[in-house]
């Protein structure tokens, strides 16, 4: 039994010194993917959840994030200051929107829902060039 010890030790060496490499695998210096810059045309406003009633009690949430774009850099600097309005302006619609034509159980008309805040939003400032619904859903209350 002591003889198949050292057999043993010499697979275990012979193994592990198959494993290693003779050469630097995969040890070249690699240049990162070049990653184009984010537009600073668009502006991310905070999430909205508006309650979705249905026979006059909530039936649900919608969630509705949006993203508004500018028409240049410069204008899109001057939105995120407006946020706020921009926000208050969008709320209303969206719950009008949630009351009137969202259901939990039906998918949410996205071109009719940002068709529905785009005009109150850029009452607010002519500089916003689109409205954009980034994320949606309607859930269970």
């Amino acid at each position: 039994m002591s003889s198949c010890v050292p057999y043993r030790r010499v697979a275990a060496v012979l193994l592990l010194a198959a494993a290693v490499p003779v050469h630097g695998a995969n040890t070249e210096p690699r240049k990162a993917a070049e990653v184009p810059p984010a537009d600073a045309s668009f502006v991310t406003m905070q999430s909205i959840d508006a309650p979705i009633v249905d026979a006059g009690r909530v039936d649900g949430v919608l969630h509705v994030t949006i993203t508004v774009q500018a028409k240049s850099e410069d204008e899109a600097a001057a939105l995120t200051k407006r946020m706020p309005e921009l926000r208050a302006a969008a709320l209303p619609a969206t719950i009008e929107f949630a009351r009137l034509r969202a259901s939990r159980f039906a998918p949410v008309d996205v071109e009719r829902l940002a068709a529905t805040i785009t005009l109150p939003v850029k009452r607010v400032d002519a500089t916003v060039d689109k409205v954009l619904i980034v994320k949606v859903s309607a859930t269970e209350a």
